[in-house]
């Protein structure tokens, strides 16, 4: 089915504004918000969307301050809590078009470490589940300690000091043309900022020590070949929570929705949405 993406804006906790997309399906029985990685934007989950769509799954996905379409300063926040409220907003955007379906939660890598800490902070029984896709709550390289002292440093008196991530974007998916498209994609950035990098290390401390106070069902995958974010926090997260469905993604790289077994992590998602109220 052919489906055009509708685009609007909500503005942050601070006024400033933020771009958010929306695919509503012809029958709409659940409702999904998601939460990007590091520099990338909602765009490139529009093949999740147009999936789900055909499982009556309706999906929200903003683009988080400092990224894509959204203002603020690349690959830069303010604060943990300006991030949640910002996703507090895209629950709110989606809950005044369906207010009473069931609404469920998203992020992969940082997305996934902000959601884990916002399913903390919401006590609310307003999500019925969250979902976390590769979430970064360890790193599975070690940043040069000179580039990590000066981060610290700089995230003390002068947060929006920005460096290049250093990502090796070969590392994102196994199939070249996925690789090709974040490469040539000119949303995509690779910038972070000192104050953002603290932000979702302290963010990984706190998901990992508070994943027993989720009171909500989750489902928790990560591919077993990401050389981005390490698996092993991840399951230990999610083993942590008799309420977590733990699925470990033989070979996948850390997008597992854009590896060559993507229809396979899709298909997963859905099935967990729809059997999940």
């Amino acid at each position: 089915m052919s489906m055009t993406a509708e685009t609007n804006s909500l503005l942050g906790s601070d006024g400033l504004k933020l771009f958010y997309q929306y695919w509503i399906p012809q029958q709409t029985e659940k409702i999904l918000c998601i939460v990007h990685g590091h520099g990338e934007h909602s765009g490139r989950y529009e093949h999740v969307a147009r999936y789900l769509s055909d499982h009556n799954v309706a999906v929200f996905a903003m683009d988080l301050r400092g990224h894509g379409l959204s203002k603020g300063t690349r690959g830069h926040a303010p604060s943990q809590e300006v991030l949640l409220r910002d996703i507090e907003e895209l629950v709110k955007a989606a809950r005044e078009m369906y207010n009473d379906l069931p609404l469920f939660i998203m992020g992969h890598s940082m997305g996934g470490n902000l959601v884990a800490n916002f399913m903390m902070e919401n006590k609310s029984k307003e999500i019925s589940g969250f979902i976390l896709s590769a979430p970064w709550l360890k790193l599975a390289f070690e940043p040069p300690k000179i580039k990590m002292q000066l981060g610290r440093l700089m995230s003390k008196i002068w947060p929006a000091f920005s460096e290049h991530n250093g990502l090796d974007i070969s590392h994102i998916s196994k199939d070249p043309e996925e690789v090709k498209k974040y490469k040539d994609d000119p949303l995509v950035h690779g910038m972070i900022s000192a104050g953002l990098f603290q932000i979702i290390d302290a963010g990984c401390e706190k998901a990992m020590s508070g994943a027993s106070s989720i009171k909500t069902r989750g489902l928790i995958y990560h591919g077993s070949s990401d050389m981005i974010i390490d698996y092993t926090a991840t399951e230990q997260f999610a083993k942590s929570n008799s309420l977590f469905d733990w699925h470990l993604l033989d070979g996948v790289y850390h997008e597992p929705h854009n590896d060559l077994e993507r229809f396979e992590a899709l298909k997963m998602l859905a099935e967990w949405i729809k059997n999940t109220d």
